[in-house]
């Protein structure tokens, strides 16, 4: 028997039942766009960032990460769990579209010449399969209670939806199954296996489940459309498009130069959430509150006032409220606080130590450091504000080139004894070996650069140091927020590096190494760059 012959008009005729459904989905439909314009027209209307070279490139990370969900599947339990769900849902999109394509067509009966068995099949498996993942996560929510979840009540009603759905789509079929026990639907193993308890009902009651299943099934579905746009689960929109504009290439923490010759430019990092590029507002929308990101984080760990989900939805929260000002509604805005200093607080900004381990964790590819960097900008380029420990440092930093205050001229005292040649412009080694500060003045770091020195001797590598024309990467004011120091600490290298002809470089700091290799090309050089590791 052809699967399209299931129907339920018991409730509804097939005269009224395609109005009935259409003004549903028409109320549906209109809730969610209403709700999900204005976030729209905000992406659109804020800075703009490049965020579409490497289209195949792009397009294979959102096949690998989001829809072969790899990063997800590296925690196992709750990693199947959600991958389950979300495969679930990609099968069973064309069961929903099936669901309202009968209700406008009532009539039609059609054949997909032999395809619906084998789709009838996996679309079971998955029902089984995203039922038992719903469940296990309902029990998460109820019982365990994971410290890094967000616990809710809209979690868990839309886990419900998601069980209502599986448990109607099961019904529908074994209700049909159960009036029609004559002729076997072809695939659908659920609903024959169901159907039989549904028999020794009586016949009346066996249609008005039947009609019950296919009612619940749609306006569940649609109830499940019109929470998204004000909910957490708006990820399932923006988390596929989320990864398509991750950071391409995936090095570095994505800082960029700021143009402080601009005349036009009134303010320097961020100080306002407008004030953030569409991509890091589409983050923003695409968080789930796994709480992930927590678990790896150092200076959660170490008990800092610092939760890197905590400081995406304080940052979403405030987006979300701000956005009927932002969108010029003559609104007067009450009661918002600002964002830095409000929302967030300066000690929640200062305790993180950009690592990005929680970049590395995180399953939609949201973006941190970059945004912490960003507002740390806003706090000591527009506000003036940073902690005391910071006045010593970048003086150091702008005068001596490091942030602890020694002499510039006692840079190379540590090679002294070690017969290091200094870099030669005009007979250059292969390599320069960039200290850093740490290795130049710390006393355990002069140790490591001694060891290095000689292991590179030992193998044979022709290298040399720059003594004291070396200076500071600037790595320590950019990702304090003194972007205009670390500005002029990288363009005073670059020239250096220009001048003296430097292109192979082995750093001694991974501070230094990524500095050097990731951003120091916006400073016009291009470097080769290896750690001593």
């Amino acid at each position: 028997m052809n699967t399209s012959k299931n129907r339920a008009f018991e409730w509804v005729s097939q005269d009224l039942q395609p109005f009935i459904l259409g003004f549903l989905i028409a109320l549906a439909v209109t809730r969610f766009f209403f709700l999900l314009w204005p976030k729209c027209k905000i992406l659109l209307q804020v800075a703009p960032e490049d965020r579409f070279n490497k289209p195949i490139t792009r397009l294979w990370n959102t096949v690998r990460i989001a829809i072969f969900q790899t990063k997800i599947l590296k925690e196992t339990k709750s990693g199947w769990m959600h991958a389950f769900i979300f495969w679930g849902f990609l099968v069973l999109l064309l069961r929903a579209l099936w669901f309202f394509f009968i209700g406008f067509f009532p009539t039609v009966e059609f054949s997909l010449g032999g395809i619906e068995t084998p789709y009838a099949l996996l679309k079971d498996l998955f029902v089984v399969l995203v039922s038992l993942a719903a469940g296990y996560a309902l029990y998460r929510r109820v019982v365990t209670k994971p410290e890094r979840l967000t616990l809710s009540v809209e979690g868990i009603v839309i886990l419900s939806l998601i069980l209502l759905i599986m448990v109607s789509d099961a019904l529908f079929d074994a209700g049909w199954q159960a009036r029609n026990s004559q002729v076997a639907l072809s695939g659908i193993w659920i609903g024959r296996s169901i159907a039989p308890m549904l028999q020794v009902l009586s016949a009346d009651l066996v249609v008005h489940i039947h009609n019950l299943a296919y009612w619940t099934h749609v306006v569940c579905v649609l109830y499940f459309l019109t929470l998204l746009p004000n909910s957490k689960h708006l990820h399932i929109v923006t988390s596929i498009p989320n990864v398509f504009f991750s950071r391409l290439p995936e090095r570095g923490n994505g800082l960029h130069r700021i143009n402080f010759e601009n005349e036009e430019q009134k303010s320097f990092g961020v100080s306002k959430i407008d004030e953030f590029s569409w991509k890091k507002l589409l983050d923003l929308h695409s968080c789930t509150e796994c709480g992930r990101c927590d678990v790896v984080c150092p200076a959660l760990a170490s008990d800092k006032p610092l939760s890197p989900k905590q400081l995406t939805v304080d940052l979403r929260d405030h987006l979300n409220d701000e956005t009927p000002y932002l969108l010029g509604n003559n609104l007067e805005q009450r009661g918002i606080p600002t964002l830095l200093g409000g929302v967030i607080n300066d000690e929640t900004l200062w305790s993180c130590t950009t690592c990005g381990a929680c970049e590395e964790e995180c399953p939609v590819m949201i973006e941190y450091v970059n945004k912490v960097v960003d507002l740390r900008r806003g706090l000591v380029l527009m506000e003036n504000r940073y902690p005391t420990e910071f006045v010593g440092a970048f003086k150091s930093l702008e005068t001596q080139s490091n942030p602890w205050g020694f002499g510039r001229n006692t840079r190379s005292d540590w090679a002294k004894e070690l017969d290091v040649k200094t870099w030669d412009k005009h007979n250059p080694t292969e390599y320069l070996y960039f200290v850093g500060c740490n290795g130049a003045f710390d006393d355990r770091g002069k140790k490591i650069a001694a060891a290095v020195v000689h292991s590179l001797k030992s193998a044979g590598v022709d290298f040399s140091i720059l003594g004291n024309d070396e200076g500071c990467t600037g790595d320590p004011a950019r990702r304090a927020g003194n972007e205009y120091l670390f500005d002029l600490l990288a363009s005073r290298n670059a020239e250096l590096f220009k001048e003296k002809s430097i292109i192979k470089i082995v750093t001694h700091c991974p501070h230094c190494f990524n500095s050097l290799k990731n951003e120091y090309s916006e400073f016009g050089v291009e470097l080769d760059v290896i750690h001593h590791s």
